[in-house]
């Protein structure tokens, strides 16, 4: 079945992905009124876009599915958007030359202009039995289902970043045993130093939750193609449950296939158009392209933030506006784990020359952490009480000298002298 010009003469527009990212930029595209494209949607997910950030409350129970769901399917009915969903909307191919979509049911749709929204898939750990049943990702609605199915029993979770412990502690909400398998000595160890990495570990094991850290995973064990444990280092764990959180990679192979131009992600400028200047993208699957060498080799974006702004700069890049584009900023981490709060952001471990000011009153669950270069803040690490932290980092961007407050710093804004 193919899917020709409409007959009102509008170009047709065609948006490969409903996640987060596709969601905010039909948003920003219908939010005048009047779009002047015909707008094809195809999701391979059987619902309509969701925020995937709420999966770890879906899973603990806190939030139901249409607590999580960003647009009704009424809304894209509203706006006149074609939302097509399920497998057989799959896109599988992209040909260029006759600027057409082919599916995975057989269905061809051809564009105008073309929004890549494919986001990015869960990295998998190559050791044998990776493939039994039972051994999932934590990535979307279909993982979250598959997990509330396995009941209750024994569960681990590969990986200490955020999304292992969100998963784990939502896990152990629903009743699972669970232990965290982490090849790091503190959970989050990327946005947390020894110190505050303990007190969440310590945080954590009071609600029932076993850490095995600086563990290699060995092999995953199954009995009759079902996952029963994982081998680590020198141990076995049993589990009737194995979710692997160990980070994401762009989804580029429609891309790949299609010619354009990659390298971890789908390269693009600064309006997020690719090399075909009428195939635009949003969110995880692009990678930036900047003047100066490495450091284009290097931005991804993992965090909604970014990802907002692309879906705002390429509706405005479509509605005639060329002069918006993307200028990477730093993102501080502002981190909720299982009602744990965490700021961390800039340099938090110190170097030689750096001063470091700290502020410890772990038996009360709070912990502060300012780094300092020269009377200007490089780092902050906030646990248990993260309020002033958009404060800190507006001092840090600034780059303020602090000289006159520094008494009072690490306490925060409200114990400044007035």
């Amino acid at each position: 079945m193919s899917h020709y010009q409409q007959p009102d003469g509008r170009q047709k527009l065609v948006v490969i992905g409903n996640g987060m990212g596709s969601v905010r930029f039909l948003e920003h595209l219908f939010n005048g009124g009047q779009c002047p494209f015909h707008v094809t949607v195809l999701s391979e997910e059987g619902c309509p876009g969701y925020n995937r950030i709420q999966l770890s409350k879906l899973l603990a129970g806190s939030v139901d599915l249409d607590g999580i769901q960003l647009k009704s399917a009424a809304w894209y009915q509203q706006q006149g958007i074609e939302l097509l969903m399920g497998e057989n909307y799959k896109a599988i191919r992209i040909d260029r030359s006759l600027k057409r979509v082919v599916t995975h049911g057989g269905d061809t749709f051809d564009y105008d202009r073309l929004v890549l929204a494919t986001g990015s898939l869960p990295n998998q750990i190559p050791v044998p039995g990776a493939d039994l049943q039972g051994v999932l990702a934590f990535r979307s609605l279909a993982d979250v289902n598959l997990m509330l199915e396995a009941g209750q029993g024994q569960a681990v979770v590969i990986g200490g970043g955020l999304l292992g412990l969100e998963c784990g502690s939502g896990l152990a909400k629903r009743g699972m045993s669970v232990t965290i398998v982490d090849n790091m000595p503190i959970p989050m160890a990327r946005q947390l130093d020894q110190h505050a990495g303990g007190l969440l570990r310590k945080e954590l094991e009071g609600r029932g939750i076993a850490f095995r850290s600086s563990a290699t995973l060995q092999s995953y064990q199954g009995v009759d193609g079902r996952v029963c444990g994982v081998q680590i280092d020198g141990e076995y764990l049993p589990a009737s449950l194995v979710v692997v959180t160990a980070g994401v990679r762009p989804n580029i192979q429609l891309m790949q296939e299609a010619g354009l131009t990659c390298d971890r992600g789908v390269l693009v400028n600064e309006r997020l158009q690719t090399s075909d200047p009428d195939i635009f993208t949003v969110g995880e699957c692009a990678q930036m392209q900047l003047p100066g060498g490495q450091e284009a080799q290097s931005l991804l974006f993992g965090l909604v933030a970014p990802v907002y702004r692309h879906a705002e700069i390429v509706a405005a890049s479509l509605l005639g506006d060329h002069d918006q584009t993307f200028t990477p900023v730093p993102i501080p981490t502002n981190l909720k784990v299982d009602g744990i709060n965490l700021f961390s952001s800039g340099e938090f471990i110190p170097s030689d020359s750096d001063q470091v000011m700290t502020l410890d009153a772990s038996d009360a669950g709070i912990y502060r952490k300012l780094v300092l270069q020269n009377n200007r803040i490089k780092g902050v690490l906030l646990y248990g009480d993260v309020t002033d932290g958009l404060w800190y980092q507006e001092l840090m961007e600034s780059g303020t000298d602090i000289s006159s407050i520094r008494q009072q710093l690490i306490f925060g804004q409200r114990f400044l002298a007035a």
